[in-house]
């Protein structure tokens, strides 16, 4: 009798073992899904990081662009203004 006592209780004990090792991979596993999800998010994020920053890189360089030709745009300007007052004055 005192044999399959200490086989219950034994038995017992590797069961209460069994389901505290089952709650630590079910939290595992829940830890796990939470990490591949920030992964996931995270890739997203960098992508769209990246297009901002090639968009910004053809706005910032279209912008020099239309200051470049703003600026010999009036030059051409200036200097068809100097070319007539020459012609007035002389």
């Amino acid at each position: 009798m005192m044999i399959w006592k200490r086989e219950i209780q034994q038995a017992s004990s590797a069961l209460l073992t069994m389901q505290d090792l089952s709650v630590l991979v079910i939290d595992q596993g829940t830890i796990i899904d939470s990490i591949d999800y920030n992964i996931q998010n995270v890739a997203t994020t960098v992508e769209q990081g990246l297009k901002q920053l090639q968009k910004a890189e053809r706005t910032q360089k279209q912008g020099g662009m239309v200051m470049c030709a703003s600026v010999l745009v009036i030059m051409c300007f200036v200097l068809l203004v100097l070319l007539i007052l020459k012609e007035i004055i002389f």
